[in-house]
């Protein structure tokens, strides 16, 4: 029990050292993934707006002959 404990506590530490030291590529990453979801929302606004839009075509009439 002790000893499951201690691993805790440890992993615990290793894990707050290891994201303090790469908390820079971490900050870099996140912005640049920020800045790229912000050119992908301007691309998709971008691309609605020069959506065709089109003309209600008119319906075709039958031209199946009346069974009276």
């Amino acid at each position: 029990m002790i000893i499951e404990i201690l691993i805790f506590v440890g992993g615990f530490i290793v894990g707050a050292l290891v994201t303090r030291k790469n908390l820079d590529e971490v900050n870099k990453v996140v912005s640049e993934a920020k800045e790229l979801a912000a050119k992908t929302q301007a691309e998709l606004e971008e691309l609605k707006s020069k959506k065709k839009t089109t003309k209600p075509r008119a319906k075709r009439k039958t031209t199946k002959p009346r069974v009276d």
